[in-house]
């Protein structure tokens, strides 16, 4: 009966925290950057932009959608932390959309900048976030005080 018990505490825990982990990564999953043009405003938007891995996934492997505006006309380019180059530039434009599949290990930033300077105009940031632990305690089986087996 006791070690019943025990096994229903430990699952209740194990589930606490299955649903705090659940509840975090159900937040809203999209973050908008923005920051001043020369006489507007910039918005960047990019979804999702958490993306969880464990030892049995240990890449990231997402389709992200950027989306972007800016009070003026411009010549944009998107750029993130994994490439030297631009992901896709615009030319007079001020609004724009693209896809970037990407396989990763580690939190990036995606940004947009001006092609006339080195200026970057709105950056948003994609978190990977890692739920494997090296924690004994966790692995350690839960027993009741008057759990005798």
């Amino acid at each position: 009966m006791f070690s019943a018990t025990s096994r229903a505490s430990g699952f209740t825990s194990d589930m606490n925290s299955r649903v705090l982990i659940l509840l975090f990564a159900l937040s809203p999953l999209s973050a908008v950057a923005d920051s001043d043009v020369t006489d507007g405003s910039m918005f960047l938007t990019v979804k999702p932009v958490l993306c969880i891995i464990d030892k049995k996934t240990p890449n990231c492997q997402m389709s992200f959608l950027v989306l972007w505006e800016s009070a003026q006309n411009g010549y944009y380019c998107l750029f993130s932390d994994l490439l030297e180059a631009p992901i896709r530039c615009w030319n007079d434009e001020r609004e724009g959309r693209t896809e970037d599949e990407r396989t990763v290990q580690h939190s990036f930033r995606y940004w947009m900048q001006d092609k006339a300077s080195d200026l970057q105009l709105a950056v948003v940031e994609v978190e990977v976030l890692r739920m494997d632990s090296d924690d004994r305690r966790r692995k350690r089986r839960t027993r009741h005080v008057w759990d005798l087996n």
